[in-house]
Protein backbone atom coordinates (compact mmCIF):
# COMPACT_ATOMS: atom_id res chain seq x y z
CA UNK A 1 0.00 0.00 0.00
CA UNK A 2 1.43 3.60 -0.75
CA UNK A 3 2.74 5.14 1.95
CA UNK A 4 0.11 8.48 1.90
CA UNK A 5 -3.70 7.43 1.65
CA UNK A 6 -7.03 9.58 1.94
CA UNK A 7 -10.05 8.67 3.12
CA UNK A 8 -12.79 10.38 1.25
CA UNK A 9 -16.55 10.17 2.11
CA UNK A 10 -18.90 10.62 -0.24
CA UNK A 11 -21.02 13.42 0.82
CA UNK A 12 -24.88 12.80 -0.05
CA UNK A 13 -25.86 16.12 -0.87
CA UNK A 14 -23.95 19.06 -1.53
CA UNK A 15 -25.13 22.61 -1.14
CA UNK A 16 -25.92 24.79 -4.76
CA UNK A 17 -25.28 27.84 -2.18
CA UNK A 18 -21.69 26.94 -1.51
CA UNK A 19 -21.30 25.42 -5.03
CA UNK A 20 -21.53 29.23 -6.21
CA UNK A 21 -19.75 31.30 -3.20
CA UNK A 22 -17.15 28.93 -3.09
CA UNK A 23 -14.50 31.12 -5.36
CA UNK A 24 -15.41 34.01 -2.53
CA UNK A 25 -14.65 31.40 0.19
CA UNK A 26 -11.71 30.37 -1.40
CA UNK A 27 -10.32 33.98 -0.66
CA UNK A 28 -8.63 33.60 3.04
CA UNK A 29 -7.37 30.54 2.38
CA UNK A 30 -5.33 32.05 -0.99
CA UNK A 31 -3.43 34.49 1.48
CA UNK A 32 -3.13 32.08 4.60
CA UNK A 33 -1.48 29.61 2.27
CA UNK A 34 0.82 31.91 0.34
CA UNK A 35 2.21 32.48 3.71
CA UNK A 36 1.89 28.88 4.82
CA UNK A 37 3.71 27.89 1.58
CA UNK A 38 6.77 30.40 2.33
CA UNK A 39 7.35 28.62 5.52
CA UNK A 40 6.88 25.15 4.28
CA UNK A 41 8.97 25.77 1.06
CA UNK A 42 11.96 27.22 4.18
CA UNK A 43 11.16 24.28 5.88
CA UNK A 44 11.75 21.91 2.97
CA UNK A 45 14.72 23.49 2.27
CA UNK A 46 16.09 22.24 5.74
CA UNK A 47 14.92 18.78 5.10
CA UNK A 48 16.43 18.69 1.51
CA UNK A 49 19.92 19.04 3.10
CA UNK A 50 19.44 17.06 6.25
CA UNK A 51 18.20 13.80 3.71
CA UNK A 52 21.04 14.72 1.71
CA UNK A 53 23.50 14.54 4.43
CA UNK A 54 21.80 12.08 6.75
CA UNK A 55 19.77 9.94 4.71
CA UNK A 56 16.69 10.71 6.82
CA UNK A 57 14.11 12.93 7.32
CA UNK A 58 14.01 14.67 10.75
CA UNK A 59 10.69 13.79 12.33
CA UNK A 60 10.14 17.49 13.78
CA UNK A 61 11.07 18.63 9.96
CA UNK A 62 8.99 15.92 8.64
CA UNK A 63 5.51 17.02 11.09
CA UNK A 64 5.60 20.50 9.70
CA UNK A 65 5.62 19.50 5.96
CA UNK A 66 2.92 16.50 6.65
CA UNK A 67 0.71 18.73 9.14
CA UNK A 68 1.03 21.57 5.56
CA UNK A 69 0.22 18.34 3.08
CA UNK A 70 -2.92 17.80 5.25
CA UNK A 71 -3.93 21.08 5.03
CA UNK A 72 -3.16 21.80 1.08
CA UNK A 73 -4.80 18.10 0.36
CA UNK A 74 -8.26 19.27 2.45
CA UNK A 75 -8.30 22.71 0.72
CA UNK A 76 -7.72 20.67 -2.42
CA UNK A 77 -10.51 18.40 -2.08
CA UNK A 78 -12.81 21.58 -0.75
CA UNK A 79 -11.91 22.78 -4.06
CA UNK A 80 -12.73 19.90 -6.24
CA UNK A 81 -16.29 19.16 -4.49
CA UNK A 82 -15.42 16.20 -2.67
CA UNK A 83 -16.46 17.48 0.66
CA UNK A 84 -18.97 21.14 1.75
CA UNK A 85 -17.04 20.82 5.07
CA UNK A 86 -14.53 24.05 5.46
CA UNK A 87 -11.03 23.48 5.23
CA UNK A 88 -9.54 24.20 8.59
CA UNK A 89 -6.48 26.56 8.54
CA UNK A 90 -4.30 23.89 10.54
CA UNK A 91 -2.80 20.58 9.23
CA UNK A 92 -3.86 18.84 12.45
CA UNK A 93 -5.03 15.44 12.47
CA UNK A 94 -8.89 15.62 13.66
CA UNK A 95 -11.33 12.94 12.51
CA UNK A 96 -14.38 14.70 12.65
CA UNK A 97 -13.00 16.25 9.11
CA UNK A 98 -14.60 13.97 6.17
CA UNK A 99 -11.45 14.21 4.24
CA UNK A 100 -8.90 11.80 5.97
CA UNK A 101 -5.11 12.36 5.24
CA UNK A 102 -2.53 9.85 6.26
CA UNK A 103 1.26 9.52 6.15
CA UNK A 104 3.47 6.90 7.03
CA UNK A 105 7.20 8.73 8.50
CA UNK A 106 9.73 6.77 6.48
CA UNK A 107 12.82 5.33 8.24
CA UNK A 108 15.01 5.86 5.46
CA UNK A 109 14.97 8.08 2.30
CA UNK A 110 17.29 7.93 -0.94
CA UNK A 111 19.85 11.12 -1.06
CA UNK A 112 19.75 10.48 -5.01
CA UNK A 113 16.11 10.22 -5.22
CA UNK A 114 15.60 13.42 -3.10
CA UNK A 115 18.31 15.21 -4.90
CA UNK A 116 16.95 14.55 -8.24
CA UNK A 117 13.59 14.12 -7.16
CA UNK A 118 11.89 17.06 -9.64
CA UNK A 119 13.81 15.42 -12.33
CA UNK A 120 12.70 12.05 -11.69
CA UNK A 121 9.09 13.03 -11.61
CA UNK A 122 9.22 14.29 -14.89
CA UNK A 123 7.29 11.51 -16.34
CA UNK A 124 4.41 12.53 -14.47
CA UNK A 125 4.35 16.01 -15.90
CA UNK A 126 3.04 14.63 -19.20
CA UNK A 127 0.88 12.13 -17.28
CA UNK A 128 -0.53 14.67 -15.37
CA UNK A 129 -1.10 17.01 -18.42
CA UNK A 130 -4.04 14.85 -19.96
CA UNK A 131 -5.26 13.95 -16.64
CA UNK A 132 -5.70 17.75 -15.76
CA UNK A 133 -7.74 18.00 -19.48
CA UNK A 134 -10.23 14.78 -18.23
CA UNK A 135 -10.36 15.94 -15.01
CA UNK A 136 -11.42 19.49 -15.90
CA UNK A 137 -13.98 18.34 -18.43
CA UNK A 138 -15.61 15.99 -15.42
CA UNK A 139 -15.39 19.14 -12.62
CA UNK A 140 -17.48 21.23 -15.38
CA UNK A 141 -19.93 18.75 -15.95
CA UNK A 142 -20.13 18.51 -11.97
CA UNK A 143 -20.65 21.77 -11.08
CA UNK A 144 -23.74 21.69 -13.65
CA UNK A 145 -25.08 18.32 -11.81
CA UNK A 146 -24.49 19.38 -8.55
CA UNK A 147 -26.64 22.75 -9.50
CA UNK A 148 -29.58 21.00 -10.69
CA UNK A 149 -29.59 18.10 -9.08
CA UNK A 150 -27.53 18.63 -5.26
CA UNK A 151 -25.05 16.01 -5.81
CA UNK A 152 -22.43 14.66 -7.86
CA UNK A 153 -23.28 11.26 -9.13
CA UNK A 154 -21.27 8.13 -8.80
CA UNK A 155 -19.02 8.02 -11.70
CA UNK A 156 -18.08 11.97 -11.21
CA UNK A 157 -17.15 11.25 -7.56
CA UNK A 158 -14.90 8.09 -8.30
CA UNK A 159 -12.67 10.15 -10.96
CA UNK A 160 -12.36 13.04 -8.91
CA UNK A 161 -11.49 11.37 -6.13
CA UNK A 162 -8.96 9.15 -8.15
CA UNK A 163 -7.25 12.35 -9.84
CA UNK A 164 -7.09 14.26 -6.23
CA UNK A 165 -5.15 10.81 -4.90
CA UNK A 166 -3.09 11.12 -7.69
CA UNK A 167 -2.16 14.80 -7.23
CA UNK A 168 -1.80 14.47 -3.51
CA UNK A 169 0.54 11.79 -3.81
CA UNK A 170 2.56 13.61 -6.22
CA UNK A 171 2.36 15.92 -3.59
CA UNK A 172 3.52 13.86 -0.79
CA UNK A 173 6.47 12.77 -2.79
CA UNK A 174 7.55 16.21 -3.97
CA UNK A 175 7.68 17.48 -0.39
CA UNK A 176 10.13 14.60 0.67
CA UNK A 177 6.88 13.11 2.78
CA UNK A 178 7.43 9.56 1.23
CA UNK A 179 10.35 7.92 -0.47
CA UNK A 180 7.97 5.87 -2.81
CA UNK A 181 7.70 6.59 -6.12
CA UNK A 182 4.01 7.71 -6.91
CA UNK A 183 1.94 5.30 -9.24
CA UNK A 184 0.16 6.53 -12.27
CA UNK A 185 -3.15 6.51 -10.78
CA UNK A 186 -5.19 7.13 -8.10
CA UNK A 187 -6.20 3.65 -7.28
CA UNK A 188 -6.27 2.63 -3.81
CA UNK A 189 -7.25 -0.33 -1.78
CA UNK A 190 -10.12 -1.27 0.13
CA UNK A 191 -7.83 -1.50 3.27
CA UNK A 192 -6.69 1.73 3.05
CA UNK A 193 -10.16 2.84 4.80
CA UNK A 194 -9.55 0.51 7.15
CA UNK A 195 -6.61 2.63 8.50
CA UNK A 196 -8.90 5.29 9.20
CA UNK A 197 -11.11 3.56 11.36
Amino acid sequence: MYPAIFLLLRPDRSSRLLLIFRPLLAFPHLFWGMLYGMAAGFVQFLSFWAIIFTGRHPQGLWNVLERYFRYTSRLQAWSMYLTDAYPPFSGSAEKSHPIGVRVEYPARMSRATVFFRMLVLFPHYFYFIGAAFVYMFVQFLTWWTILFLGRMTDWQFTQISAFFVYVSRIGAYALFLVDEYPPFNGVQPRAADERFA
